[in-house]
C-alpha cells in the first residue's frame, strides 16, 4: 500500500479517520489501528498475551465496520483490554470472524490517551477506490 493506512482528519467536535485498505481484511485491520491510536498512542506498546475470537454479523458491510470498532471499545471500556494483533479469518457479506491479540492495560506502564464513547454511523461509508478499500469514520469523544 502507498498510502498511510490511515489518518486523523479535521472534525467539529469529535475524531474522525480516513482508513484505507487493499482489501477489506486490511481495511479492517486498519480501522483497528485508527482507534488504537486515539485511544492509547503506540500500538506497538500493546502486548499480545491476551487471546480473544470475535465473530459479528450486521446488516451490510459499512454496519459491519463501526459494529467492529465497538466491539474493540466495548472490551477497552469494559475490561481495559486493548488488541494489536489482528488475523481474520473472514470478512464478508455483513460478516466477520477474526482472532485478536492483546493485553489488558493496567498499571503506569499502558494509559489511555483519551476517551472514545463510540465508533458513529453518520457518514460512514466505505467505498472502492484504485487502490483497495477506503472509509472515513467519525469517533464520538
Amino acid at each position: 500500500m502507498s498510502e498511510k493506512p490511515f489518518e486523523i482528519v479535521s472534525h467539529t467536535a469529535d475524531i474522525a479517520v480516513v482508513v484505507r485498505g487493499d482489501d477489506m481484511q486490511d481495511l479492517f485491520r486498519n480501522a483497528a489501528r485508527a482507534l488504537n491510536s486515539v485511544l492509547v498512542g503506540d500500538q506497538a506498546e500493546v502486548g499480545r498475551e491476551v487471546e480473544k475470537t470475535v465473530n459479528l454479523d450486521s446488516t451490510d458491510m459499512d454496519a459491519l465496520l463501526i459494529d467492529w470498532l465497538n466491539e474493540l471499545l466495548f472490551y477497552a471500556d469494559a475490561e481495559q483490554l486493548v488488541f494489536s494483533d489482528f488475523h481474520f479469518d473472514d470478512v464478508q457479506d455483513g460478516h466477520l470472524s477474526v482472532v485478536c491479540r492483546g493485553e489488558y492495560l493496567e498499571g503506569s506502564r499502558n494509559l489511555f490517551i483519551r476517551e472514545v464513547k463510540a465508533a458513529t454511523y453518520h457518514g460512514s461509508h466505505i467505498s472502492q477506490t484504485d487502490n483497495g478499500y477506503m472509509a472515513r469514520i467519525v469517533f464520538d469523544v
